[in-house]
């Protein structure tokens, strides 16, 4: 079972892989009785501890903890309400996905097959602004039907059954957008077409 413990431990591993830099980021969980542990606003993600974690509920209203939580309080709580079958939420700013969208091409999580396999599909949601309603409701959507998604020139949120499973998947995107970046650099171009892959003789 999750607990704030976890997202502390995930919040330090985030920092250190360099998926969010200063106070970047945020990290829930959805508990057996449905209420919404949170990480709180302006706090740097690798430095939390346990105490300054807040409990929301449903609806994101603070139930116990001091501060303010979230500024993407309300995407995680419209992901929740779209997905009986999501535990878990990271929103991060992973540097090289982050860049696939800020070059407008598409996520090519099948070209390895951890990417393929566990990652799954991955979609890009267009540009709203951080912490608005638009945002949150248009990664809702994006993520009935996928795992992860990219927000253009903002970052990615990925979901899962527990908060492992989303680290898992936000570590997974972040290596196929190294080695899409890097199969790109040694090609030595840029794919024309952005839904396909310059790289010939992949097979995946």
């Amino acid at each position: 079972m999750d607990t704030k413990k976890t997202v502390c431990h995930i919040g330090k591993k985030m920092a250190m892989s360099h998926f969010i830099a200063g106070c970047d980021g945020n990290i829930s969980f959805r508990r057996p009785d449905g209420k919404i542990v949170i990480t709180p606003s302006g706090y740097p993600k690798g430095e939390l501890k346990a105490s300054q974690l807040l409990l929301l509920d449903a609806e994101g209203h603070l139930l116990k903890g001091k501060g303010s939580p979230s500024t993407e309080t309300n995407l995680h709580l419209q992901i929740y309400k779209s997905r009986a079958d999501v535990n878990a939420i990271i929103h991060a700013h992973p540097t090289i996905s982050t860049a696939v969208t800020v070059a407008g091409l598409k996520f090519p999580s099948h070209i390895v097959t951890e990417g393929r396999d566990f990652l799954g599909p991955v979609c890009t949601i267009p540009y709203e602004a951080p912490g608005s309603i638009e945002l949150a409701l248009a990664c809702a959507d994006g993520l009935k039907e996928v795992n992860a998604v990219l927000l253009e020139r903002h970052g990615a949120a990925v979901v899962g059954t527990d908060l492992s499973e989303a680290l898992y998947r936000l570590e997974t995107l972040e290596a196929v957008a190294k080695i899409y970046r890097d199969s790109l650099i040694f090609a030595g171009t840029c794919p024309s077409d952005s839904t396909s892959l310059a790289v010939k003789g992949s097979s995946t």
